[in-house]
């Protein structure tokens, strides 16, 4: 007996197949076909998306007063996930700090820190929100927003700042030596001469706080 199936055979087998999988697999080339080309729609449609976003992120810029409230609440209205609106949060918190309403600079940060999806963004923000928490008086907040930071690139930032608010607590030792750890953490030779300065002025803390 041949080990080949003759032609009649494989017909009969093929047909077989075809009227139990034919649909099956007429569906999956459908489904792969409209994968590719919903990929690229999406991927187009995606590509046109930023460049708006971008577009109205630079308007918001560019302008001043209500032009600039108006590309404020387009940009959010239209591209509420996208990271030119966090961007845009960054620069209205950094504008209300400056005119010292740092309540709403504290929800503009939290806002922005709750839609950034990027991590050393997320440190960033959260090293400026706990800066504006310590100028509200909020220092056990801004303790635990800077506990959240785990960027290596942050940890002179946040050490200083760990700093600052144990200065403003009156526990000077614990601010020097935050300052000290500061100091450590700067691995590019980067002079602060600000935060040696802070160092300097409470090295005297183990024997005042003896």
């Amino acid at each position: 007996m041949s080990d080949y199936l003759t032609d009649e055979e494989q017909m009969a087998r093929l047909k077989s197949w075809w009227e139990a999988n034919g649909r099956m697999l007429i569906a999956a080339l459908v489904l792969g076909i409209s994968g590719v080309v919903g990929w690229r729609w999406y991927d187009g449609t995606r590509a046109e998306d930023i460049s708006a976003a971008s577009n109205l992120y630079a308007d918001f810029l560019d302008s001043q007063g209500d032009a600039k409230d108006q590309f404020a609440q387009q940009l959010t209205a239209d591209f509420p996930d996208s990271s030119y609106r966090v961007l845009m949060l960054l620069q209205q918190a950094q504008q209300s700090a400056e005119s010292d309403d740092l309540e709403s600079a504290a929800a503009q940060l939290q806002l922005a820190l709750d839609n950034a999806d990027e991590d050393a963004l997320q440190d960033l923000i959260r090293v400026r929100l706990a800066r504006v928490l310590q100028q509200q008086d909020q220092s056990d907040a801004a303790m635990q927003v800077l506990g959240a930071v785990r960027g290596e690139g942050f940890r002179p930032l946040v050490a200083e700042l760990k700093g600052d608010i144990h200065l403003s607590r009156g526990e000077r030792q614990l601010a020097h030596e935050a300052y000290r750890s500061a100091l450590d953490d700067i691995k590019d030779g980067t002079q602060r001469p600000l935060l040696e300065l802070k160092a300097a002025d409470t090295a005297d803390a183990d024997v005042t706080d003896a």
